[in-house]
Protein backbone atom coordinates (compact mmCIF):
# COMPACT_ATOMS: atom_id res chain seq x y z
CA UNK A 1 0.00 0.00 0.00
CA UNK A 2 1.34 3.43 -0.90
CA UNK A 3 2.35 5.71 1.97
CA UNK A 4 -0.20 8.31 0.90
CA UNK A 5 -2.98 5.69 0.98
CA UNK A 6 -1.85 4.44 4.39
CA UNK A 7 -1.88 7.97 5.77
CA UNK A 8 -5.34 8.63 4.33
CA UNK A 9 -6.63 5.34 5.69
CA UNK A 10 -5.17 6.10 9.13
CA UNK A 11 -6.86 9.50 9.04
CA UNK A 12 -10.16 7.82 8.14
CA UNK A 13 -9.76 5.33 11.00
CA UNK A 14 -8.92 8.14 13.42
CA UNK A 15 -11.88 10.17 12.18
CA UNK A 16 -14.15 7.17 12.68
CA UNK A 17 -12.97 6.76 16.25
CA UNK A 18 -13.35 10.50 16.80
CA UNK A 19 -16.82 10.33 15.29
CA UNK A 20 -17.74 7.60 17.70
CA UNK A 21 -16.51 9.68 20.62
CA UNK A 22 -18.41 12.76 19.45
CA UNK A 23 -21.59 10.85 18.82
CA UNK A 24 -21.29 9.19 22.19
CA UNK A 25 -20.77 12.54 23.86
CA UNK A 26 -23.79 13.98 22.07
CA UNK A 27 -25.92 11.40 23.86
CA UNK A 28 -24.42 12.10 27.27
CA UNK A 29 -27.77 13.32 28.51
CA UNK A 30 -29.44 9.94 28.10
CA UNK A 31 -28.86 9.08 31.78
CA UNK A 32 -29.48 11.00 34.94
CA UNK A 33 -29.75 14.74 34.71
CA UNK A 34 -27.78 14.99 31.48
CA UNK A 35 -24.80 16.72 33.05
CA UNK A 36 -21.41 15.16 32.59
CA UNK A 37 -20.27 12.15 30.62
CA UNK A 38 -19.63 9.43 33.18
CA UNK A 39 -20.74 6.77 30.71
CA UNK A 40 -17.55 7.36 28.73
CA UNK A 41 -15.66 5.47 31.43
CA UNK A 42 -17.79 2.38 30.97
CA UNK A 43 -20.91 1.31 29.18
CA UNK A 44 -21.85 1.94 25.57
CA UNK A 45 -18.75 3.71 24.31
CA UNK A 46 -16.34 1.44 26.17
CA UNK A 47 -18.07 -1.58 24.67
CA UNK A 48 -17.63 -0.12 21.18
CA UNK A 49 -13.95 0.55 21.84
CA UNK A 50 -13.43 -3.03 23.01
CA UNK A 51 -15.25 -4.37 19.96
CA UNK A 52 -13.01 -2.27 17.71
CA UNK A 53 -9.90 -3.46 19.56
CA UNK A 54 -11.00 -7.09 19.28
CA UNK A 55 -11.71 -6.67 15.55
CA UNK A 56 -8.15 -5.49 14.97
CA UNK A 57 -6.50 -8.01 17.35
CA UNK A 58 -6.50 -10.80 14.76
CA UNK A 59 -4.58 -13.34 16.87
CA UNK A 60 -6.52 -12.55 20.05
CA UNK A 61 -3.43 -11.99 22.19
CA UNK A 62 -4.69 -8.72 23.66
CA UNK A 63 -2.07 -6.69 21.78
CA UNK A 64 -2.20 -4.74 18.54
CA UNK A 65 0.73 -4.96 16.19
CA UNK A 66 1.25 -2.62 13.26
CA UNK A 67 0.87 -5.66 10.99
CA UNK A 68 -2.63 -6.34 12.42
CA UNK A 69 -3.63 -2.71 11.97
CA UNK A 70 -2.26 -2.59 8.42
CA UNK A 71 -4.01 -5.86 7.52
CA UNK A 72 -7.38 -4.57 8.72
CA UNK A 73 -6.93 -1.25 6.91
CA UNK A 74 -5.91 -3.04 3.71
CA UNK A 75 -8.89 -5.41 3.89
CA UNK A 76 -11.45 -2.69 4.60
CA UNK A 77 -10.03 -0.38 1.94
CA UNK A 78 -10.02 -3.16 -0.67
CA UNK A 79 -13.54 -4.23 0.28
CA UNK A 80 -14.88 -0.74 -0.47
CA UNK A 81 -12.71 0.09 -3.50
CA UNK A 82 -15.43 -1.06 -5.91
CA UNK A 83 -13.58 -0.17 -9.10
CA UNK A 84 -10.21 -1.47 -7.81
CA UNK A 85 -8.29 1.71 -8.62
CA UNK A 86 -6.74 1.96 -5.14
CA UNK A 87 -8.73 5.07 -4.28
CA UNK A 88 -12.08 5.72 -2.64
CA UNK A 89 -14.58 8.05 -4.23
CA UNK A 90 -17.36 9.45 -2.06
CA UNK A 91 -19.75 6.56 -2.62
CA UNK A 92 -17.05 3.99 -1.79
CA UNK A 93 -15.97 5.94 1.27
CA UNK A 94 -19.60 6.20 2.41
CA UNK A 95 -19.76 2.40 2.48
CA UNK A 96 -16.55 2.23 4.52
CA UNK A 97 -17.81 4.92 6.90
CA UNK A 98 -21.15 3.15 7.32
CA UNK A 99 -19.41 -0.16 8.11
CA UNK A 100 -17.08 1.52 10.60
CA UNK A 101 -19.77 3.47 12.43
CA UNK A 102 -22.57 0.86 12.29
CA UNK A 103 -21.98 -0.34 15.88
CA UNK A 104 -22.26 3.25 17.10
CA UNK A 105 -25.46 3.74 15.12
CA UNK A 106 -26.96 0.66 16.77
CA UNK A 107 -25.81 1.82 20.22
CA UNK A 108 -27.20 5.32 19.71
CA UNK A 109 -30.51 3.83 18.55
CA UNK A 110 -30.62 1.59 21.63
CA UNK A 111 -29.83 4.53 23.92
CA UNK A 112 -32.64 6.60 22.41
CA UNK A 113 -35.12 3.69 22.43
CA UNK A 114 -35.70 3.91 26.18
CA UNK A 115 -38.60 1.45 26.23
CA UNK A 116 -36.77 -1.13 24.09
CA UNK A 117 -39.55 -1.56 21.53
CA UNK A 118 -37.20 -1.06 18.52
CA UNK A 119 -38.99 2.18 17.61
CA UNK A 120 -37.76 5.66 18.42
CA UNK A 121 -40.74 7.83 19.17
CA UNK A 122 -40.54 11.58 18.76
CA UNK A 123 -40.48 11.92 22.57
CA UNK A 124 -37.51 9.50 22.80
CA UNK A 125 -35.74 11.37 19.99
CA UNK A 126 -36.25 14.73 21.70
CA UNK A 127 -35.30 13.56 25.22
CA UNK A 128 -31.48 14.04 25.17
CA UNK A 129 -31.75 17.72 24.26
CA UNK A 130 -34.98 18.52 26.07
CA UNK A 131 -34.48 21.57 28.30
CA UNK A 132 -30.77 21.74 27.33
CA UNK A 133 -30.82 25.54 27.25
CA UNK A 134 -32.51 25.66 30.65
CA UNK A 135 -29.92 23.28 32.11
CA UNK A 136 -26.82 24.98 30.67
CA UNK A 137 -27.87 28.66 30.50
CA UNK A 138 -25.74 29.97 33.38
CA UNK A 139 -26.50 33.64 32.82
CA UNK A 140 -30.23 32.91 32.46
CA UNK A 141 -30.69 34.96 29.29
CA UNK A 142 -32.64 32.19 27.55
CA UNK A 143 -29.85 31.21 25.15
CA UNK A 144 -26.49 29.43 25.15
CA UNK A 145 -23.43 31.53 24.49
CA UNK A 146 -19.74 31.54 25.34
CA UNK A 147 -20.61 33.41 28.53
CA UNK A 148 -22.43 30.28 29.68
CA UNK A 149 -19.38 28.06 29.44
CA UNK A 150 -18.07 26.71 32.69
CA UNK A 151 -14.46 26.98 33.70
CA UNK A 152 -12.03 24.29 34.85
CA UNK A 153 -12.42 25.35 38.48
CA UNK A 154 -16.16 24.59 38.51
CA UNK A 155 -16.16 21.30 36.54
CA UNK A 156 -17.96 22.76 33.57
CA UNK A 157 -18.96 21.53 30.19
CA UNK A 158 -16.49 23.68 28.27
CA UNK A 159 -12.86 24.07 29.27
CA UNK A 160 -11.38 27.52 29.37
CA UNK A 161 -8.35 27.71 27.06
CA UNK A 162 -7.09 30.98 28.59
Amino acid sequence: MKTKTKILTAIVATAAIGGIALAGASYAGHRGDGHGMGFLDKGQLAISAMEMFDAVDADGDGKLTQAEIDKLLDERHAAHDANGDGNLVLGEFAGLWHETTRPLTVRAFQMLDTDGDAIITRAEYDRPLARIVERLDRDRDGALSLRDRWHDDDDGWWEDDD
